[in-house]
C-alpha cells in the first residue's frame, strides 16, 4: 500500500489482503470471546420472551432525546427492524 495518502484507490489485490485480514481478526476475537466465562445467562420462557420486571426511572431529557432521534417510533417505542444487520 502506499504511504502519505489518505485515501487512494483500493486495487483487487488490496481488497483479498484486506479480507483475509478481517477474517484473521474475526476469527481471534471470536475464540477468546468463547473462552469468557460469566455468571450471567440469557434467560428465556419457552415462548421466546423474557418476563418483564419493573423498570427504572430515566431522565426525562434523555428519554425524550432518544425518542427524538430515533427513525420510528411509536407511542413511547423505539420501532426497529429485528436482524436486519445479520442479512
Amino acid at each position: 500500500m502506499e504511504k502519505g495518502f489518505t485515501w487512494h484507490k483500493v486495487s483487487d489485490k488490496e481488497k483479498q489482503e484486506i479480507k483475509e485480514q478481517s477474517k484473521h481478526l474475526l476469527e481471534e476475537f471470536g475464540s477468546k470471546l468463547e473462552k469468557i466465562k460469566t455468571k450471567e445467562k440469557h434467560f428465556e420462557s419457552n415462548s421466546g420472551t423474557r418476563q418483564e420486571g419493573d423498570g427504572w426511572e430515566t431522565d426525562q431529557e434523555f428519554r425524550d432525546t432518544m425518542l427524538s432521534n430515533a427513525p420510528l417510533v411509536d407511542d413511547d417505542f423505539i420501532i426497529a427492524e429485528k436482524g436486519a444487520w445479520k442479512r
